[in-house]
């Protein structure tokens, strides 16, 4: 067998192995995501779509593809743009410099496995490297970075669009509004935009301001303060290379402010001075905003962050607890089995999983008892995140039809018309992640379903809710519906 033949046979093995390790959401999300490009006697090598996606696997999976590799092939790894092959071919005798997998190599194989990058991405620096915590309390400016945002399927795009702002000062497009529901990290990624260009660029003049700070600014120039405030007011505005405004939305609400703000946008795009935006929702259903604001906010770029899958969470969770071990509780420990569990309990906003966390910690401190199962259940059941009583299938079914408008009979029907089916997935969904349930046993309450039925709706939904905001709507809803 040829040295290309055989790596794809390998390549095949360890891509089953891979999504058996981290499970299909991660497999699907990244490491999936690799194509085999070429391979000769000494090296072969994989490709991605973007350089994101090769940095971001790189540090997060790099070891474990490296290993399962190895107990297959001797050959080293390589992780590439398929230009990087093409252009400019890889000096095979040249040893890995940035070796992920340090861990000893099965008894059969002689040398220790390696996975490096051909040229690390400059623009994209991985986003989970070590994190060097203070002991005193984090400013916002140095807590709010691009190497603390923890990056997913839901919030990949907003992360590179904004890394592309700061790397490029002409503004490509604009303006840039992200929008999603509160605490999905928003303000986290404005502020990191912000404090990268100030340490990369500090002649780039940035200015970000909140709609407080808008609308309370202009009303007192407008109050009093003669020409030369209001004119002041606008020059911090309109004299920048960069203007990050967060919360845009709420300047809707005031005619006046709104009006300066559709100005100043007008001002910056027709000079191809960037503007970024952050809002909670698409500008279209900004209700109070003019068509003329719509218009323009929809002119550049659009980005939606949306809800935090289970694997984004668990990461956030590993994130969250590295910061506290450098801070004041430096032997913080979670076993993973609670931290799956808070993972899957806090199914709200990453900030809503970060106030679980910190009332869970919180309570192991001050009462001096260890981080447990048993104590991160104990902690939530005394919270806002306690539900009560888990909802049942039955009245998860009959939450969701009446939100969907739909019947019982239509919900437990073979009736697969979208109005009906989708409705169903969602409540199957809802069953899955609300109840104790088995899969069997969830379908069964459908209709005598098949358990793959199930595991096939919640895998859509779960991908819908991220895409179709109006959907999740639907669905949270629901939710609320059922704590109620």
């Amino acid at each position: 067998m040829n040295n290309l033949a055989n790596a794809k046979a390998v390549w095949i093995e360890t891509a089953k192995d891979l999504r058996s390790l981290l499970g299909d959401n991660a497999h699907r999300s990244w490491t999936a995501r690799l194509s085999l490009h070429s391979a000769d006697a000494g090296v072969v090598r994989l490709t991605g779509p973007t350089r994101f996606v090769l940095s971001r696997i790189e540090t997060d999976y790099g070891h474990s593809i490296a290993e399962l590799w190895a107990a297959r092939d001797n050959r080293l790894v390589v992780l590439g743009l398929a230009s990087d092959f093409d252009s400019a071919p890889l000096d095979n005798a040249a040893p890995a410099q940035n070796s992920l997998a340090d861990s000893p190599r099965p008894a059969s194989a002689s040398a220790s496995p390696q996975l490096k990058l051909v040229t690390p991405p400059a623009e994209c620096p991985p986003e989970n490297e070590a994190i060097v915590a203070q002991a005193k309390p984090e400013s916002r400016e140095r807590r709010f970075t691009f190497d603390n945002f923890v990056v997913g399927p839901t919030n990949e795009l907003a992360y590179a669009i904004a890394r592309k702002v700061v790397a490029t000062p002409e503004a490509q497009y604009n303006p840039v509004v992200i929008h999603g529901p509160h605490g999905m990290g928003k303000t986290h990624l404005l502020h990191a935009v912000k404090s990268e260009i100030e340490m990369t660029d500090p002649a780039r003049r940035v200015h970000l301001i909140n709609s407080e700070q808008f609308v309370s600014t202009f009303v007192r120039s407008l109050r009093g303060q003669g020409r030369e405030a209001v004119d002041a007011f606008k020059s911090s505005l309109r004299d920048v290379d960069l203007l990050i405004i967060d919360d845009a939305h709420f300047i809707a609400d005031k005619p006046t402010s709104q009006e300066e703000l559709l100005h100043t946008l007008i001002s910056l795009v027709g000079e191809s001075r960037q503007v970024l935006l952050a809002t909670d929702r698409h500008p279209h259903a900004i209700t109070k905003a003019s068509d003329r604001l719509k218009s323009i906010m929809c002119a550049g770029l659009l980005c939606d962050i949306g809800p935090a899958d289970y694997e984004l969470r668990r990461r956030i969770l590993d994130r969250l607890i590295e910061r506290k071990r450098g801070g004041p509780n430096p032997a913080l420990a979670m076993p993973q089995t609670a931290r799956d569990h808070l993972a899957a309990r806090i199914n709200a906003t990453p900030r809503d999983l970060e106030g679980a966390f910190n009332q869970v910690v919180a309570r192991s401190e001050f009462l001096g008892r260890p981080l447990t199962l048993e104590s991160v259940q104990e902690a939530l059941s005394h919270s806002r995140y306690n539900n009560g009583m888990r909802p049942t299938v039955d009245k998860i079914q009959r939450a969701t039809g009446k939100e969907f408008g739909i019947t019982m009979d239509d919900m437990l029907s073979k009736r697969r018309a979208r109005a009906i089916a989708r409705p169903r997935q969602v409540a199957m969904y809802l069953a899955k992640i609300m109840t104790t349930r088995s899969l069997p046993d969830i379908g069964r309450r459908f209709g005598g379903r098949d358990h793959t039925t199930v595991i096939h709706a919640v895998k859509r939904i779960e991908s819908l809710r991220a895409e179709d905001s109006a959907l999740n709507a639907h669905i949270e809803a629901v939710i609320e519906a059922l704590k109620s």
